[in-house]
């Protein structure tokens, strides 16, 4: 299951472009079909470019998947909960701090290095690299240990 998850997360970032042009349209579709194309196409027009060049809703999908995903992986190679939810915590503190950047370039007046920082931030966070660093900070000793009964299963 593991290796699954792992060979759908390399799928998804070598082919994001199709990934993209599938959420696209489809996004589209479906908020034509509820009648929220308009007030979506203007939501998106008062993002900045900085923050994202794509659609956003696609985006926001895209990267609610990948992270799922990655969340996932962690839960499945890390038996122990107390490892679990540090990565939560991990991933909710760079999610609060991408939100935060996100939040503060738009009240600075659309500053550019608040978006960049934020946008570095955003891609960090949906990449295999964050799963791969705590597995192997965890598996190597690092951060909370399983108690004794729990590490022999």
């Amino acid at each position: 299951m593991v290796a699954l998850l792992v060979g759908l997360l390399l799928l998804g970032g070598v082919y994001d472009a199709d990934v993209f042009a599938f959420l696209t349209p489809l996004w589209q579709k479906v908020l034509s079909a509820v009648g929220l194309d308009r007030q979506a196409a203007a939501l998106q027009q008062g993002i900045n470019q900085n923050v994202t060049q794509r659609s956003l809703l696609a985006a926001a999908s895209y990267a609610a998947l990948y992270v799922g995903i990655c969340l996932l992986i962690l839960r499945l190679v890390l038996r122990n909960r107390q490892q679990w939810r540090l990565c939560l915590w991990l991933y909710a503190g760079v999610a609060a701090a991408y939100v935060f950047l996100v939040i503060m370039g738009r009240l600075a007046g659309d500053a550019f290095w608040a978006y960049k920082l934020s946008r570095h931030l955003i891609d960090f966070l949906a990449s295999p690299i964050p799963v791969a660093g705590l597995i192997v900070l965890f598996r190597s000793g690092f951060g909370p240990q399983p108690p004794e009964n729990e590490s022999a299963s």
